[in-house]
Formats: structure tokens, C-alpha cells, sequence
């Protein structure tokens, strides 16, 4: 048995599905930054505020694996990219 000291954060689903965006468009902005090299700054920018959302949605509940299979689908390693083509329920 687990002992909660803190009541969790109850997130509502339109908070849900506007953290995911901006975690989507975070992973953008870092897959457009990946080429150049003096824009650091902006990168670690970026993995901070993907962070700081990770770190809300685990304190909210939601699971692990469900948090890992939407970063997996911002960084286009999901299965709707690679073989057998099907899209996964983050994919627009």
C-alpha cells in the first residue's frame, strides 16, 4: 500500500489534450532545432518546458506508459511512422 501525502492534481480532459499540444509542438521546435548549433539555449528551453509537463501529468495520474507513448509519438517513433503503419491514438 502506497501513502499519498498530498491530494492529487485532478487535470481536466481539454488541460489534458492542451498540455499534450504544447509537448507536441515542444518536440517540433526541438526536431527543427536538432540542425543548427548555436541555438542551445532554445533546446534546453524547450526540454525544460516538456519536463515541467511530464512532471504535471505524473502527479495528476496519469500512468507512466501512457506518458512514455505520447513522447514516443512527438519524437515519430510511433507505430503510425515506422512498420506496420498504425496510427496510434495520439497521431492527427
Amino acid at each position: 500500500m502506497q501513502l499519498e501525502l498530498f491530494e492529487r492534481e485532478q487535470i481536466s480532459q481539454g488541460d489534458l489534450e492542451r498540455m499534450m499540444m504544447e509537448i507536441r509542438q515542444a518536440y517540433w521546435h526541438l526536431r527543427n532545432l536538432r540542425k543548427v548549433s548555436w541555438n542551445n539555449g532554445r533546446r534546453r528551453r524547450e526540454y525544460r518546458k516538456v519536463a515541467v509537463h511530464k512532471k504535471r501529468l505524473l502527479i495528476a495520474g496519469v500512468s507512466k506508459r501512457e506518458i512514455l507513448d505520447l513522447l514516443a509519438c512527438c519524437r515519430q517513433q510511433c507505430s503510425a511512422k515506422k512498420q506496420p503503419f498504425q496510427p496510434c491514438k495520439y497521431c492527427r
